[in-house]
């Protein structure tokens, strides 16, 4: 006790600002550090600031801003501006608002599951039918006791989407029997026509995320109604984020882990021609597939089942939701609360593996409460390179169609 006690009037006999104790409970991001430099005198940097200056270089070269929609647009930055940017943060807030464009089965199940994990104060809800669209938003409100206060506004005027931190986009056309992609396409153009004029006026500066289907084409046709006034990547698509859930799931159940273990992504076209990166495929840290193998039958079976999912959710309920509505919900979390998480999205990629068209397709990126703030270039095997190629093929030869028409 009497060393403690002369320990202790020791330290008190020392400048607080100077004392041993005070740069002990410092944490090292925030301890500083004298540099001197010629003809001047010795300046203070924190221990943060000089990490975020040493690797400012490596995500210039490892990343790149967002793309315009179009290759006659210019860049939306310098690419040597990027290091403030990238750490241009937004407060987050309960009270932040969701606006979910069309309420059929996926924008119901996007709003149940947003107002489930408590991610905003305010869910607006838009459908052309008002009857059945009161409906479901009286349905929401009678269970309020349940969960946390969460305001449900339901209307078909887009007033009710006023002053949005994010509007989700579900609304679009099935397509018929017999009917042709691009006639889908088509007719979900003209109703993106009158949506996306809407939804900017009232909220102009909200991230748009687009999840009418055909989700890539969707989101070039949004980007371009949308105007070069709206910055590249402020519209974006839920694109493959699904279809890497599903992988992600697929395998951590065949190695009974969580799926939350297992990282990896798909990218490309959400359908047919997406790409499994297996390269990217990391259990704990651990590779999933042999980098000095590649991957063999059973993972592009498994890629097969993934790209199948959906058709056979669709065969025994007619329609899926409740999958895309979690996505999309874990994707309203990221941007209302700015969470900077790298998540597959739909976005331009030209200029990305040689890609010369302005053509969409999901590919990593790094999601903020502003929408895509980077594309994180994500090494690819020749085969993955080739794929990703060929998904830019068919995904263009469908969005050609109706591009210079938009």
């Amino acid at each position: 006790k009497m060393i403690l006690f002369s320990i202790r009037k020791a330290f008190q006999r020392i400048p607080y600002r100077n004392s041993p104790i005070n740069q002990i409970a410092k944490p090292l991001w925030v301890q500083t550090i004298k540099i001197t430099t010629d003809g001047k005198a010795p300046s203070h940097i924190s221990t943060e600031d000089m990490m975020k200056d040493h690797f400012r270089k490596r995500k210039i070269e490892r990343s790149r801003d967002p793309i315009p929609f179009s290759a006659e647009l210019s860049p939306a930055s310098d690419a040597n501006d990027v290091g403030d940017k990238f750490y241009d943060t937004i407060d987050p807030s309960k009270a932040k608002k969701v606006s979910i464009i069309g309420c059929g089965q996926v924008g119901m199940a996007i709003a149940y599951a947003i107002l489930n994990q408590e991610t905003a104060g305010v869910i607006s809800l838009v459908d052309m039918n008002g009857e059945k669209l009161e409906g479901e938003a009286r349905d929401l409100r009678q269970g309020s006791a349940f969960h946390k206060k969460a305001r449900i506004e339901a209307s078909t005027d887009y007033k009710v989407t006023a002053n949005s931190h994010l509007i989700i986009v579900t609304a679009g056309a099935a397509q018929k029997v017999g009917e042709s992609r691009l006639s889908l396409v088509e007719r979900n153009t003209n109703i993106m026509k009158s949506i996306l004029p809407k939804v900017l006026e009232y909220s102009p500066d909200a991230p748009i995320c687009i999840v009418s289907n055909p989700c890539d084409i969707m989101t070039a046709v949004a980007a371009k109604i949308a105007g070069p006034s709206i910055p590249p990547g402020r519209i974006f698509g839920s694109g493959t984020c699904l279809d890497s859930s599903r992988l992600r799931s697929l395998i951590g159940r065949t190695l009974d882990i969580s799926g939350q273990s297992v990282r990896g992504y798909i990218i490309g076209e959400h359908g047919d021609s997406s790409v499994a990166v297996w390269s990217s495929v990391r259990i704990g840290g651990v590779p999933f597939v042999d980098p000095a193998e590649g991957p063999s039958d059973v993972h592009r079976a498994m890629h097969r089942d993934v790209v199948k999912s959906g058709l056979e959710v669709i065969k025994r309920k007619g329609y899926t939701n409740w999958s895309i509505g979690l996505a999309n919900a874990y994707i309203a979390e990221i941007v209302l609360n700015d969470g900077r998480s790298v998540v597959p999205l739909s976005t331009c990629v030209r200029g990305i593996n040689d890609i010369e068209t302005d053509v969409f397709l999901s590919y990593p990126c790094l999601l903020g409460a502003r929408g895509v703030h980077r594309l994180l270039c994500i090494p690819l095997t020749k085969d993955e390179e080739e794929g990703f190629l060929t998904s830019a093929d068919t995904v263009w030869d469908i969005q050609k169609g109706v591009w210079d028409a938009v």
